[in-house]
């Protein structure tokens, strides 16, 4: 429809599906790619996958309304600059207008609408977006022959440093790429070797006993005296017992170093992405020992998992609801506290709650918290994404996620999704 040789994006939001289609018959036509959306939820999302060129925005819909939408888009840096026309059935009452205008559009088209009108308003947006872009390509350009012509001496001069540095940050991703792998490999040997060395332990003190059952039969007094008083002066018996703690202490570190390789592995693992059966317990597990830096400092961490069934499900993507509810639980303690883990099974559901003994979150803004770009945190310290991404992650999986929370008590996430054989 712009005429162009590039693809531009638009972006259609009703929540009516037949005028969605009436919408998009109106405005198809070659370089223009049309995505639609029948929520004010699903356009912000949509927002963040898409550069789009106009955004042609219902008003009233169901949930998060079209005025609403807008103030997100506009309050979001990467959406913000986007042109955004109504096309809606409300009134034409000024005050519905200017709300319009001061949420961030920049036209308004009342339906039922004329067809060549739309076209050409669209054309019009499109060829400034087009210029625009072409504005911004040749700006690019300048700036970087600028940069190049600055720098042209300098890169000249450190090239061979540069080189060197090249070769060295390859091998630190290669070390990096290989590091879990190659960690197992001595904490397999040392945890083999403690093994037989506890073994070996035993084995030594039962002959220590032994000797000295024996030599107290001799009824050697002088060598008796002189052997006990020498046990007694190195801490044979304590030696002897706090060996075995060492060793015990030891493989359970080995052990735990294990655990957190594979974690880590199994966390980040591309095929985590699949659909398959899965031990939500599990899951918590790993994603703990991941989070466990951010949490161990302030922080006591309560287990109280209860015996629930497998499911099948994304583990990859469970990992990640935990871990944003995790770190937010940690977040919100200031200085010491506690998290609560709960896991139980509810009629054919899997629950989990996490609780914390945090600052807890304002009446008024519980109903938001889950409103992609909302965020509670200070400017820098948050994306106000995660709870979004939670909250669509458990959706996807067919659950649900509560909030309960009072301020200076704390907050209570509860997330329940069905088990699925």
């Amino acid at each position: 429809m712009n005429g162009k040789g590039n693809i531009q994006n638009l972006l259609i939001v009703d929540d009516r599906p037949e005028n969605l289609l009436a919408l998009e018959a109106i405005l198809e036509g070659p370089g223009l790619n049309i995505v639609k959306a029948s929520s004010g939820r699903e356009a912000l999302g949509l927002m963040l996958e898409y550069d789009f060129a106009l955004v042609l925005l219902d008003v009233q819909m169901p949930g998060m309304d079209g005025f609403e939408t807008a103030e997100l888009m506009r309050g979001n840096e990467r959406t913000k600059y986007v042109p955004i026309i109504f096309v809606t059935a409300i009134s034409k009452e000024q005050k519905y207008i200017f709300r319009g205008y001061e949420a961030g559009a920049v036209d308004y088209l009342f339906k039922p609408l004329e067809p060549d009108i739309l076209r050409n308003k669209v054309r019009v947006f499109l060829e400034l977006h087009e210029k625009a872009a072409e504005l911004k390509r040749s700006r690019e350009i300048m700036e970087s022959e600028h940069r190049e012509l600055e720098s042209a001496y300098a890169a000249l001069k450190a090239a061979q440093t540069h080189m060197l540095q090249q070769e060295k940050m390859a091998s630190i991703g290669q070390l990096a790429a290989g590091v879990a792998h190659e960690i197992n490999n001595p904490i397999g040997f040392i945890s083999s070797n403690l093994g037989t060395l506890g073994k070996y332990v035993d084995k030594l003190t039962e002959f220590i006993s032994l000797q000295s059952e024996v030599i107290g039969r001799l009824e050697a007094s002088g060598a008796v005296e002189e052997l006990g008083r020498k046990r007694k002066e190195l801490k044979i018996d304590y030696i002897t017992e706090d060996i075995k703690e060492l060793i015990t202490e030891s493989l359970d570190g080995t052990d735990r170093v294990r655990r957190i390789v594979q974690d880590l592995k199994s966390f980040s693992r591309v095929d985590e992405a699949e659909y398959k059966q899965a031990d939500i317990n599990k899951c918590i597990e790993s994603t703990l020992n991941i989070v466990r830096n951010e949490l161990k400092y302030k922080t006591v961490i309560n287990k109280e998992y209860g015996e629930i069934p497998m499911t099948r499900c994304y583990p990859r993507q469970l990992n990640q609801v935990f871990m944003n509810l995790l770190v937010n639980a940690g977040q919100a303690i200031e200085k010491q506290g506690d998290i609560t883990i709960r896991t139980w099974n509810s009629d054919g559901s899997i629950c989990v709650s996490i609780s914390d003994t945090g600052r807890g979150i304002q009446k008024d803004m519980l109903n938001r918290i889950f409103e992609p770009f909302f965020t509670t945190k200070e400017v820098g310290k948050g994306t106000g994404l995660g709870l979004s991404i939670t909250y669509d992650i458990v959706k996807k999986h067919n659950g649900e996620i509560t909030v309960d929370s009072e301020e200076g008590r704390g907050t209570t996430f509860t997330v329940k999704i069905p088990v699925v054989e």
